[in-house]
């Protein structure tokens, strides 16, 4: 009931840095003329398979971030990030979209929040639930989104911006995780966000020119 009209969905948290002009440019490109999908690139990378799982109604679902393929539950109970075997018997974690965020359309989503709502205790850790178990029960997976995700400091974050605003065949930053550095201050995002404006700004300058 809520958001019915939003087609494109992107889970996040807000400890971490989004490249919001990638991010729009990415749903502008899906969104326009989405039957033309072969040979469409942003960035030079290639788009062919968000456009099949979104518009091929054969396809996988619409589910896109940074795939993680193998991970075990954390077993030591002094670890924030303990499981019970009651909790999760497997020995490994279903393939899921790592925490840093991931990109689903409404169909996708509304497939998601009817399956997880099934359960009376869903699984603790929301992106191994949302992005893994909930998927694998349904027969489809998190794929690779074909821009960067970076762990690391600030200055790394924004090194990768600038190298890539003078290198086309860089893949751009989507999301940058400087928060998980313990100094973090949001005096980072504003460095960084600085620095991408003025690189979108003189891009839109020199497409208009």
């Amino acid at each position: 009931n809520y958001c019915s009209n939003v087609t494109f969905t992107f889970k996040t948290d807000d400890y971490f840095f989004v490249n919001t002009f990638l991010l729009h440019e990415l749903i502008q490109e899906l969104t326009t003329n989405p039957q033309q999908y072969q040979n469409r690139y942003l960035h030079n990378n290639s788009l062919e398979s968000l456009f099949t799982a979104h518009i091929d109604p054969g396809a996988n679902k619409f589910l896109f971030g940074r795939e993680i393929q193998t991970s075990r539950p954390q077993r030591d109970k002094l670890s924030r990030f303990y499981t019970s075997y009651k909790d999760y018997p497997k020995d490994l974690h279903p393939p899921y979209c790592s925490i840093f965020g991931y990109l689903m359309d409404s169909k996708t989503r509304n497939l998601l929040t009817e399956e997880g709502l099934k359960d009376k205790s869903p699984f603790h850790f929301s992106d191994v639930y949302i992005t893994g178990i909930l998927p694998e029960r349904l027969r489809f997976i998190c794929n690779n989104i074909p821009f960067t995700y970076h762990h690391g400091s600030t200055d790394e974050c924004i090194n990768i911006i600038k190298k890539q605003s003078v290198e086309s065949s860089r893949s751009p930053l989507i999301v940058c995780s400087t928060s998980l550095i313990p100094e973090y201050k949001f005096l980072d995002f504003y460095r960084i966000w600085t620095v991408l404006k003025h690189v979108y700004k003189n891009r839109m300058y020199s497409t208009q020119g």
